[in-house]
């Protein structure tokens, strides 16, 4: 299967949208300033989540930051976000920078993140938020910039955070020598020369928040839980999501014949894929969610 990242991340906002803990989310908002705050989403990727919190009423107004390494996804964005708006009957205006979508003006940001952090910003947020983002990163070494980006005792919310289970159902003989591989894969990852996540960050981010001085005042499990409905369709295009999880976990262990065995990572891949186009494949994944303040 060809891999479209946009379509990727479209697909996924239903998952997310049931995975997201609501008691996190309760806290997030208890914590969002009044008015017109200043919201910084890094790793924004489509601007699913602006689109989200807008529908949820959780920002309305102000200003929102889509910082994304990837130039072509930012372009995406500014048509899905338009796209989003005008099936809501929201005016969305392009600006030089981005867009106007009702109160709210959302910018685009090209940026990678060690870059931008290097960088160093006068302009503080209100609010940060990373989704999906912080299993992708060397969290100890990032944590601290992230958190000066944001004003002093700011809010942030660190959400879908892999905390290293994936499962698969029906069960298969390989599950665990794929998944070992995998998740060793994750563990030494390297993207743009620095080390880039590990299958642990969920239950580790405990710790490393606590340690950077903001430690969570609300966290939760927000497990991605995929299934057909019994007459064996995904809901939306999550299909493709599922399968988008199973291209990963190929292109990751393929060139590593070290990890697993060639032909038993073939017949785990062709067995899921079969179960995929037959609607009979349960995808889970164990994540948390993480809600509290920068330093004060």
């Amino acid at each position: 299967m060809a891999f479209d990242y946009a379509r990727y991340l479209a697909a996924k906002a239903t998952v997310d949208d049931r995975a997201l803990n609501r008691h996190v989310l309760a806290e997030l908002r208890r914590l969002l300033p009044a008015g017109t705050p200043r919201v910084l989403e890094v790793g924004a990727g489509l601007g699913t989540m602006v689109a989200r919190l807008m529908d949820w009423g959780a920002v309305g107004a102000g200003e929102y930051i889509l910082l994304d390494a990837d130039q072509h996804l930012l372009d995406c964005s500014r048509r899905w976000l338009c796209d989003w708006a005008a099936a809501r009957g929201l005016r969305s205006d392009p600006l030089p920078d981005g867009l106007q979508v009702g109160e709210l003006r959302v910018r685009l940001v090209h940026a990678e993140l060690g870059s931008y952090l290097e960088a160093g910003h006068e302009a503080l947020a209100d609010v940060l938020i990373a989704n999906a983002v912080l299993d992708l990163v060397d969290v100890p070494a990032v944590l601290p910039g992230l958190l000066r980006l944001l004003v002093p005792g700011g809010a942030y919310w660190f959400t879908i955070n892999y905390d290293g289970e994936s499962i698969f159902m029906p069960g298969h003989p390989h599950d665990d020598k794929v998944m070992r591989a995998y998740h060793r894969d994750m563990d030494e990852r390297i993207r743009y020369g620095r080390p880039a996540g590990e299958s642990q960050t969920g239950r580790r981010l405990f710790h490393y928040l606590r340690a950077a001085g903001a430690p969570a005042l609300a966290a939760g499990s927000s497990d991605w839980v995929v299934s057909a409905s019994p007459d064996g369709n995904y809901q939306g295009d999550e299909a493709y999501f599922v399968g988008s999880i199973l291209s990963t976990i190929k292109n990751a262990l393929q060139a590593r014949q070290d990890r697993v065995d060639p032909g038993d990572l073939a017949d785990w891949l062709a067995a899921r894929g079969r179960q995929l186009a037959a609607g009979e494949l349960v995808y889970l994944a164990h994540q948390l969610d993480f809600a509290g303040r920068a330093p004060g």
